[in-house]
């Protein structure tokens, strides 16, 4: 051991021990799609994909000139930006129009973040208290197929 700058003791890593680490974390990806012995609590079966559900915001919105979806299913016509989705398209939706008149009143940062999954207006200064979330929704309606039924 050797004294840093900062006075602490310091040890040396060796060119094995490092390159073992980083052989770890590049598995580390790779680890939830290995099976647990005896773990039978999934209902789905091995050739279902998972369900999962994702909600972007974009706060500034979108550039329409490049982010846009005309028709629907196989003859749907695709923007620019959305080029690299081109193979998923007849598995895609777009909707158009939404709009939401209780993200308005308190901030852009805390209504129109705040009430985005639940559509409901925020209490006095931006406090979020709006009821039950729309992913909350369906983690107890999907989240009887899985282990763990939500991670918020």
């Amino acid at each position: 051991m050797r004294q840093s700058r900062r006075g602490k003791s310091c040890q040396k890593l060796s060119r094995r021990t490092v390159l073992r680490g980083l052989g770890a974390s590049i598995a580390l990806p790779w680890l939830e799609s290995i099976p647990v012995w005896g773990d039978e609590t999934t209902s789905r079966r091995s050739n279902e994909p998972p369900v999962r559900f994702a909600c972007v915001f974009a706060g500034n919105g979108f550039a329409k000139n490049h982010w846009w979806a005309r028709e629907a299913g196989g003859t749907m016509e695709l923007g620019n930006v959305l080029t690299p989705v081109e193979a998923f398209k007849e598995k895609l939706t777009f909707i158009r129009g939404l709009y939401n008149p209780n993200a308005r009143g308190c901030g852009i940062h805390s209504c129109m973040t705040g009430n985005l999954l639940t559509g409901i207006r925020l209490a006095a200064g931006g406090r979020i208290r709006a009821g039950v979330s729309v992913d909350q929704m369906l983690a107890e309606h999907v989240g009887r197929q899985t282990r763990v039924k939500s991670l918020v």
